[in-house]
């Protein structure tokens, strides 16, 4: 599968294959047929625009990205080697890394916290924008990975920068907030169940320095988010945690699952 195959994570375009497969079976006009087999071409264009557009990554991360795919990620649960069903779907991929990247540039941190490691996509993309003493402090909750990962990295210059923490976040965070640890970027990309702890550790425990930013992945959540329901997704609840925090600043880039950007208000509104 593409990394860039929306499909897998935008509940309209599987409703528009739905849709296609329904005009074939129930004998539609070849007019609408056309127009909805248009329509996913368009969305497909679109993507693909925006990945050609974008800066190339380097070299260890199509490394990375390959051995994602190539890996395999079953046998190695069957096994009992990894304790969580990994797959290649949890990878940010080539468009949101250089998202990521390029967030690192502008805000200038000196240590970022990647709150879920995986294969180390997301942290050496962001460790890639660091200065020689730069940190990228990684949490991963699966032990099989860290050795995985630190071999992945070994061909980057920059991935001495990454420090690969095992461990569950939240207990991870605790102790990083009781060391006093602080941090200019954050990056969540771990349990969505637990994404409001993670977020209150960032602000109410003070992982996240004065003005620092905190980046927030899968913002959408396969559509989770918005979908109407008549319960409350976890992806729902933290929106609205966030959004209703009159002290932040938030704004939601629909890039791949979305990715919400957090900063205090305090650091975006200009003097008058």
């Amino acid at each position: 599968m593409s990394t860039h195959d929306l499909s897998h994570y935008d509940p309209a375009v599987n409703e528009v294959h739905k849709a296609l497969e329904l005009a074939k079976s129930s004998g539609a006009t070849p007019e609408l047929i056309k127009t909805i087999e248009s329509a996913l071409e368009l969305t497909k264009l679109r993507e693909d625009f925006a990945h050609n557009t974008t800066s190339k990554e380097s070299q260890t991360l199509k490394e990375i990205l390959a051995e994602t795919y190539r890996h395999d990620w079953e046998s190695v649960h069957q096994q009992g080697k990894s304790t969580w069903h990994l797959s290649p779907v949890m990878m940010s991929g080539p468009l949101e890394g250089q998202f990521l990247k390029t967030i690192a540039s502008i805000q200038k941190p000196k240590r970022i916290l990647d709150i879920g490691l995986f294969t180390g996509y997301s942290a050496l993309s962001m460790a890639e924008a660091l200065p020689a003493d730069g940190e990228v402090v990684s949490i991963e909750i699966d032990e099989y990975l860290k050795p995985l990962v630190t071999d992945l990295l070994k061909s980057s210059p920059h991935g001495k920068k990454v420090q690969i923490l095992v461990g569950k976040a939240l207990d991870v965070l605790k102790n990083l907030a009781a060391d006093g640890e602080r941090f200019d970027l954050i990056f969540m990309d771990a349990d969505k169940d637990e994404y409001i702890d993670y977020f209150k550790y960032a602000f109410e425990g003070g992982l996240l320095n004065p003005g620092g930013t905190l980046l927030v992945d899968n913002a959408f959540l396969f559509g989770s988010g918005y979908i109407p329901s008549s319960e409350v997704s976890s992806t729902k609840a933290f929106a609205n945690a966030v959004s209703s925090d009159a002290s932040l600043h938030s704004v939601l880039v629909p890039i791949r699952d979305g990715v919400l950007i957090i900063r205090r208000l305090s650091d975006v509104e200009g003097g008058i």
